[in-house]
């Protein structure tokens, strides 16, 4: 009986097998024809934590928060003589630096508790916008949407956790104020070592005019663009050659500043929110600006500005320009080979024929702010390092540019002993686009800024229009306000 059963069994399977293949062959026909998605999924358990770690890491830093909380209740609130309440303000001051150092430690010491963190946060913010949509659905059933504002708001609002997380955010700022950015504005500061800026106005702080010859000297270039003493953001483009040999480096800065309200340098909260949802912003619009007239000045006809092959390496949101930049049709760059340093991008996809490295330090908790872990991927090759904590400030310490143009040359210098592994193979490719001992170089600097928009803030109801489409985003207008973002070039340019 058993013999039987096995002379079945063998017979079914092969057929069956065989209808597998067969099947599968044609969902691969089907996959292959299915366009590919711009972002990767979520993943629900990152690095190797713990929840219970987690908790037991966090659990005193929520003390301490709740300690300064309450001291700065009663200092604010509670009828205190001056003589009482300046100590208490003195100590609340002292509290609050310790807490910043002692959070610093928590995240630096845990790896992965970063994305736990902003993967519960993007779990609140959905949960908030589940309420939101029964709300809208409670007013347009029982009529009290006469407008009809509740049923066009309705379909915007985010289903997915980071969505709801990053779209709040960007709505409310909006909403308030904070969110002013307008119309960008792109001029040139130093060409070939010569100051080309505006009479009256200068480019101090660059110190690093030569073209670069590696990418560590890329990396060094974005952390001398950082010290540039200008209103907006610097950053620098080298073309090498001529001709048809032409190429061109681009090193793009990161974050200026993280308070919520807008200033004249676009690198700023906003730029963060909107390149996080996909969305044009400020920094995007006048880096393509500036590479296009870098362009127009070596000579390229308007017609090839998407053709001539670059090299853009990123710091931080630099990164996440360089990465929006790939998943736009049509390319306004043709970027050939990317490096992104401490950059959230995990959530974006790189094309097949880009080249592209991600280089994140395993204590670095900025690449894990679009809530996705560290994933191996076939799309780049991602690079880590495990750093030793300083004494102090040691999450900036892991996000600094100086950090990352350390670990650029030690990649570097891997790459030389192995030239023939995956990081070998990419540096080889990169290397092709720095200038040869016969070849010229035109080096250019140029600042962009935004205009700040003086207008009243809108409705809150009016600020979810953006998300009509985060997925597949067009150049939107700033959402809520009139004006559109666009470039707007000075006269000098």
């Amino acid at each position: 009986m058993a013999r039987r059963v096995r002379e079945i069994v063998s017979r079914l399977i092969p057929a069956r097998s065989e209808a597998h293949r067969r099947d599968g062959s044609e969902s691969a026909a089907r996959r292959a024809r299915r366009p590919q998605p711009m972002y990767y999924g979520a993943r629900r358990v990152p690095e190797t934590m713990w929840l219970i770690d987690a908790m037991d890491a966090l659990m005193p830093l929520a003390r301490s928060m709740t300690t300064i909380a309450f001291m700065s209740l009663v200092a604010d609130h509670a009828p205190l003589p001056p003589a009482i309440r300046q100590p208490i303000q003195s100590r609340i001051r002292a509290q609050g630096e310790e807490f910043i150092e002692q959070s610093q430690k928590t995240f630096f010491n845990h790896p992965g508790l970063d994305t736990l963190v902003v993967q519960a946060a993007c779990r609140g913010a959905m949960a908030l916008t589940t309420v939101g949509r029964g709300y809208l659905r409670a007013r347009i059933a029982l009529g009290f949407d006469p407008k009809g504002t509740a049923a066009q708001t309705l379909p915007l609002v985010p289903h997915r956790g980071y969505e709801s997380l990053m779209g709040s955010y960007l709505a409310i700022g909006t909403a308030l104020g904070w969110f002013r950015g307008g119309r960008v504005r792109v001029r040139p500061l130093v060409r070939n070592g010569e100051s080309v800026a505006a009479a009256g106005e200068s480019a101090l702080g660059i110190r690093r005019l030569q073209g670069p010859r590696g990418l560590v000297d890329m990396a060094a270039d974005i952390d001398d663009l950082y010290w540039a003493q200008s209103q907006g953001a610097v950053i620098k483009i080298t073309a090498v050659g001529k001709g048809a040999s032409r190429r061109w480096i681009v090193s793009v800065p990161g974050t200026d500043h993280v308070d919520p309200h807008s200033t004249p340098n676009p690198a700023d909260t906003e730029t963060n929110i909107r390149e996080m949802l996909g969305l044009p912003s400020a920094m995007r619009l006048g880096v393509v600006a500036a590479v296009h007239h870098a362009m127009r000045s070596e000579g390229v006809d308007k017609r090839d500005l998407a053709r001539e092959p670059v090299l853009m390496m990123g710091h931080s949101q630099g990164g996440v320009v360089g990465l929006a930049l790939l998943g736009r049709h049509p390319r306004e760059l043709n970027i050939r080979g990317l490096v992104t340093l401490g950059t959230p991008g995990r959530r974006l996809r790189v094309p097949r024929d880009v080249t592209a490295i991600a280089i994140e330090h395993d204590q670095d908790i900025v690449p894990s702010l679009d809530a996705r872990p560290r994933r191996g991927t076939n799309d780049r090759i991602v690079i880590g390092r495990f750093l030793n904590r300083p004494r102090v400030g040691p999450l900036y310490y892991a996000h600094s540019s100086t950090t990352y143009t350390e670990t650029v040359e030690l990649m570097e210098r891997r790459a030389r002993v192995a030239p023939y592994g995956k990081t070998g193979r990419a540096w080889q490719f990169f290397s092709e686009f720095f200038a040869s001992a016969e070849e010229t170089q035109a080096i250019y600097f140029y600042e962009i800024r935004q205009d700040i928009l003086t207008q009243s803030a809108p409705a809150i109801e009016d600020t979810f229009d953006f998300l009509a489409d985060v997925r597949s985003p067009d150049d939107l207008p700033i959402p809520g306000f009139t004006p559109q973002r666009g470039i707007n070039h000075d006269s000098n340019i």
